[in-house]
């Protein structure tokens, strides 16, 4: 409780009020609170001592987390009527843009999906870790439990191509009972979508949002080499190309990649700045050397060549 008390204070900055914008934060941190206790040296050289597959896990955490921000703008932006928990609205939006974007994309090959699926993977590493059951503070956050984020986030993933992510529930740990209402629950957050995107995004004159990108200076080697491989990697932007496209604002946004001295990232209404910090980044590849995503990747395509095949050996 003290560490988390410490961690909210460094956070907040000396003398900085708890604002409108950070309680706003207060979920992200506390969640935030979890993963700094995993975030150590990565006492990397150069781009050669970099696992590939930890670094997918890495890339699509951070554009969840960053479409999640961005969702916060929308919402804020339009003043987006939310019924329950603007966490978990935050959540579906950035999901079913992730889907949408999958389907759109005919040579994607469920790159997007697993893309989601990493941030499942992320939360279930953190639940698995036990850091949120020890700490009953977390359990009050406006964040739903990271076992609840993970269940949320793979029940959409299925529910939106049930047939095709036939064996996911059972690769993820998602119950019959909870998998079984999958795809009417992504069929509702899809609509929930379209609503919010024909309601407000395409009333905004234009086709294209110009938002900007600004990588912030480093505070220390780790934090230098994370923002070094953020400009080399250019996902984030790749990203804010992307929703610049097709989530129109009335107002540009610059995503500000920076270090904050904890792992986070918020949306600042004031300065219409979405905040990305190198320390979250850096924790994510921590919980990469965990992951499960690769395996859950070469699961789901043995399970589409196995159908193929046994569809071309039909009479």
């Amino acid at each position: 409780m003290d560490d988390l008390r410490r961690y909210m204070d460094r956070a907040r900055g000396p003398g900085e009020e708890v604002s409108r914008i950070g309680a706003g934060r207060a979920a992200i941190l506390l969640v935030g609170a979890c993963l700094m206790f995993l975030t150590g040296s990565l006492a990397l050289a150069d781009d050669r001592e970099l696992d590939p597959d930890r670094i997918e896990f890495v890339i699509g955490n951070a554009t969840f987390v960053a479409l999640h921000e961005f969702a916060h703008a929308v919402i804020e932006d339009f003043g987006v009527p939310v019924l329950g928990n603007g966490e978990d609205a935050a959540d579906t939006l950035a999901a079913v843009s992730l889907i949408r974007r999958d389907r759109a994309d005919p040579t994607a090959d469920f790159r997007y999906i697993l893309m989601l699926l990493t941030a499942a993977d992320a939360n279930q590493i953190l639940w698995k870790r036990g850091l949120e059951r020890d700490n009953p503070v977390v359990y009050l956050a406006r964040h739903p439990l990271s076992v609840q984020r993970a269940a949320r986030i793979a029940c959409l993933a299925y529910g939106s191509d049930p047939e095709s992510l036939e064996p996911l529930p059972g690769m993820v740990g998602l119950p019959e009972f909870r998998a079984d209402w999958c795809e009417e629950e992504y069929a509702a957050a899809e609509r929930a979508w379209l609503w919010v995107r024909e309601s407000y995004m395409h009333k905004v004159p234009g086709t294209v949002s110009e938002h900007s990108f600004y990588y912030g200076p480093a505070r220390d080697e780790n934090t230098e080499f994370v923002r070094s491989w953020l400009v080399d990697n250019q996902a984030l932007e790749r990203m804010l190309v992307y929703v610049g496209r097709t989530i129109l604002l009335e107002d540009a946004v610059t995503l500000t990649t920076r270090s904050c001295g904890s792992p986070d990232a918020y949306w600042d209404g004031n300065t219409r700045e979405l905040i990305v910090c190198y320390e979250l980044i850096e924790a994510f590849y921590q919980l990469s050397e965990e992951q499960s995503i690769k395996q859950l990747e070469e699961n789901i395509r043995r399970f589409h060549r196995d159908n193929n095949d046994d569809n071309e050996n039909r009479p």
